[in-house]
């Protein structure tokens, strides 16, 4: 696992993260009777499924997408959402391309908070209309967003974690666990202006 982890250039704690996020605990073999996947130093991954986790990294990365849309993203644009939300990013890639080249409108960063995404642009901010339409864009990719999986992309729901909020399937639940009292009653976590910091607990 360390050699594997090496070769990837990650850490072992991301790799076995991202082992357990796609489900495949069991293609890592262990000589070690009833080892336990996150201690053990003794599991092993086969070549074939290294080219697997190489794949899930890029797609992570965004490689593509950085790619495809580097006329509207900023040099070092700071994309830490997971691959279940590329569509959303697509999407504002997609808007920010018909937007009217005067604004110099340019996607900054895009990053999960308390289960949904934020985003952060470049524009022309002395100018009204750029302000207003890079606010709707803003809201409404933060809305879709506790509606769509940050995993996989399938629809899912916000869970209210005491760890880490997340929207994700009923595939990816487990992610959030354990929850707390109210998950599954709270759709929007800033939908009152609250931080998710402020909710009730009990």
């Amino acid at each position: 696992m360390n050699e594997a982890a090496d070769r990837l250039g990650v850490s072992l704690s991301y790799l076995r993260d991202l082992i357990d996020r796609v489900d495949r605990q069991k293609t890592v073999l262990d000589p070690t009777d009833g080892a336990d996947f996150w201690s053990s130093t003794t599991g092993v991954i086969r070549e074939n499924d290294l080219r697997v986790y190489e794949n899930l990294l890029r797609q992570r990365r965004f490689v593509r997408f950085r790619e495809r849309y580097a006329d509207v993203l900023v040099d070092g644009v700071e994309l830490t959402v997971r691959p279940g939300w590329k569509s959303l990013l697509e999407r504002v890639a997609e808007r920010l391309r018909w937007m009217p080249p005067a604004w110099n409108a340019r996607l900054r960063k895009a990053r999960e908070k308390s289960g949904y995404m934020t985003l952060g642009f470049e524009y022309d901010s002395d100018r009204e209309d750029a302000r207003n339409e890079i606010a709707r864009l803003r809201e409404e990719i933060r809305l879709s967003s506790l509606s769509l999986c940050e995993e996989c992309g399938r629809n899912g729901r916000f869970h209210y974690s005491p760890s880490r909020s997340l929207a994700l399937c009923d595939r990816h639940a487990r992610l959030a666990a354990p929850t707390l009292p109210g998950d599954g009653e709270i759709a929007d976590p800033a939908s009152d202006g609250a931080s998710i910091n402020e909710l009730p607990s009990a």
